[in-house]
Parts: C-alpha cells; structure tokens; sequence
C-alpha cells in the first residue's frame, strides 16, 4: 500500500470473487473509487453483501473481463486472476473454484488485454501469478505494449509473485 500514499485513486479488482480484495482494499483507502469484476453472478452478490456489511460504497459488476472496458480507465488494476493452465495441476470439484483457479473462461493474454484497455496511460497493475510464468507473462505484456518491472515475492513463499505491471509509455 505504501506504493500509492493516500491520494484517491480509481481501481479495478479484476476477477473480485467474494470482494475480499476490494473490501480490503476500501477498508484501507476510503477515498479510492472501487469497482469489482466477476464472470460469476453468485459471487457478485456474495461480494455486494460484503461491502455492505463493512459500509462500503463499492460497485460490483457481473461482466467478462475479454468485454470490461471503462472509457475513464483505472490508476491501478489488482487482481488474482485464474492461474493454472488448461490440463495443468488436478481439477477442483467445485465448479466455482475450478473456475477461478483455471483459465477456463480468461487466459493471461486476455488479462493483459483487459490491463491495455482499461488502464490510465499512467496506470499500474498488481496481479498474483505462479513465478514459473514469469517469462511467458513478460513476453504476453510486451506484446501489449506493458512493462512487468517488478515481481515481488509473497510473505509466504516465492511460489507465487505480485507482478508489478504498467503502461509501456513509462517505460
């Protein structure tokens, strides 16, 4: 967080789930202007009744992120968005959660797609990737004219980064 100060920001939490990033996120950063979205209509309300809870005015919308284009754009794009490849790893038994885990409905080239359209020409993007993807991701970014600058490792291990991303024009 210490990455953007408390300036008010506009945001997008890409494939939002439950809103537990997002609500975080409110929680933390009363003025950033939150919009949460998710190809799953259960999850949406799940996430509505979240912020509710917590008095949070935050949008959540049931949209595809291949369609999402927000003409304004966003300062920052968060997201955890499927990571497993198709035929990777072992399914889940909750249809939910294979979704969510596996890029049945979105790949990491149509994320990128979505960081290009909707990003502000200064914008930046955090988004959760396994870190034997990183090179794959680099090369999917510079296709969309973005710059992964920084892979952080999470608290717990390095399997996982936050890929640090931003338009290609403040490279």
């Amino acid at each position: 967080m210490e990455l953007f100060g408390d300036a008010p920001l506009r945001v997008l939490d890409l494939g939002c789930g439950s809103g537990i990033i997002a609500v975080m996120l409110g929680l933390q950063r009363p003025t950033w202007q939150i919009t949460g979205i998710d190809v799953q209509a259960p999850l949406i309300e799940l996430a509505r009744e979240n912020a509710a809870v917590n008095r949070l005015d935050t949008s959540f919308l049931c949209m595809d992120l291949k369609e999402y284009h927000d003409p304004g754009g966003f300062d920052l794009i968060v997201g955890n968005p499927p990571w497993l490849k198709l035929g990777a790893g072992i399914a889940s038994p909750d249809a939910s959660r294979e979704l969510s885990r596996r890029e049945i409905r979105c790949t990491a080239e149509d994320v990128m797609a979505c960081l290009k359209r909707n990003l502000r020409p200064d914008g930046t993007a955090l988004l959760v990737y396994p870190s034997q993807r990183l090179e794959e991701l680099r090369a999917l970014a510079r296709n969309y004219l973005l710059d992964i600058f920084e892979a952080m490792p999470t608290a717990e291990t390095n399997k996982y980064l936050i890929y640090h991303i931003r338009t290609g024009d403040k490279a």
